[in-house]
C-alpha cells in the first residue's frame, strides 16, 4: 500500500529525516511514534507531496508519488488528517464533510459516506448544522477524522489525532481507528501518544532524531526495557 525507502529530508543544512524506510500493508494500522521534533510531520509532508525529499523513494499502490501533486494523490485514494485538524471553522459540520468529498462525482456516494461518518460519530449527526468552530476540541477532532474519510480513501494518515484531547476523547479516537478495520482501509497513525498507538496498531516504528530506532509489534516493543523506558513510559 505504502512503501518508503531510504527517505532523506533536508531543510537547508538541517537534516530532518535520515534514511527512513517503512511500509504499510492493506488493512493494516501502523504507528509512527516519537517525540516532538523527531521528523514525523516531515515524513507526512513528503508522502503528501508538500516536501520534496533529498533522497529516497515514496511509493503508493506500487506507484512512485514523489512528483505527483497533492490534489492528484486524493484521487489515487490517499487522505491526510493533518495536525491541527484543518477544518473550516466558520462552516457547519455538514458543510465541512461535503468539502471533504469535493472530489467525488456521485452525490449518492457522498451521502453514503456521510451516513458512515454519522454512524462512527453519532454526535456529528446531532450537530450537523452547528458551526464547526464552536464545537469542543474533541468534537472537532471527530469531525476532522470524518472529513478525511469523506474522500472515500484507501489509505488514511492521521497526524497527531490525540493532541490536546482529554483521555476519554482519546479513547473514542482509538475506538474509531479500530472500527476502520471494517472499512477496508490502511492507516498510518502519527503520534506522540505511545499508549494510543500501542493500543490500536499492528506494528510500530519508533522515530528519534530523524531515524527509525525500533520497529516491531506493540507487544514486543513493550517487552524491550530500553524502548519502554525511552518511548513507551509516557
Amino acid at each position: 500500500m505504502l512503501d518508503i525507502k531510504n527517505l532523506v529530508i533536508r531543510y537547508g543544512p538541517f537534516l530532518a529525516v535520515d534514511d527512513v524506510s517503512l511500509h504499510v500493508k492493506p488493512n493494516e494500522i501502523v504507528g509512527l511514534i516519537g517525540p516532538n521534533g523527531a521528523g514525523k510531520s516531515s515524513i507526512v509532508r513528503a508522502i503528501g507531496g508538500l516536501v520534496r525529499p533529498s533522497q529516497g523513494e515514496v511509493k503508493f499502490l506500487d506507484r512512485t508519488i514523489t512528483d505527483v501533486p497533492s490534489h492528484a494523490l486524493i484521487q489515487l485514494g490517499l487522505s491526510i488528517v493533518p495536525e491541527g485538524r484543518g477544518l473550516f471553522p466558520q462552516m457547519s459540520v455538514e458543510e465541512n464533510l461535503l468539502m471533504g468529498a469535493y472530489s467525488l462525482a456521485l452525490p449518492e456516494r457522498r451521502r453514503d459516506l456521510m451516513d458512515r461518518c454519522y454512524q462512527l460519530f453519532p454526535i456529528l449527526k446531532d450537530r450537523r448544522h452547528q458551526i464547526a468552530g464552536t464545537m469542543s476540541g474533541g468534537q472537532q477532532q471527530m469531525l476532522a477524522v470524518s472529513v478525511g474519510l469523506m474522500g472515500d480513501p484507501k489509505f488514511c494518515i492521521f497526524d497527531e489525532p490525540s493532541l490536546g484531547l482529554a483521555p476519554i476523547v482519546i479513547q473514542q479516537i482509538g475506538e474509531t481507528l479500530q472500527a476502520m478495520r471494517k472499512l477496508d482501509l490502511a492507516v498510518l497513525l502519527i503520534e506522540q501518544n505511545a499508549k494510543l498507538a500501542s493500543t490500536v496498531a499492528d506494528r510500530i516504528y519508533v522515530l528519534s532524531a530523524g531515524r527509525i530506532e525500533y520497529h516491531d509489534t506493540p507487544a514486543k516493543l513493550a517487552a524491550n526495557p530500553e524502548v519502554l523506558e525511552k518511548f513507551l513510559s509516557a
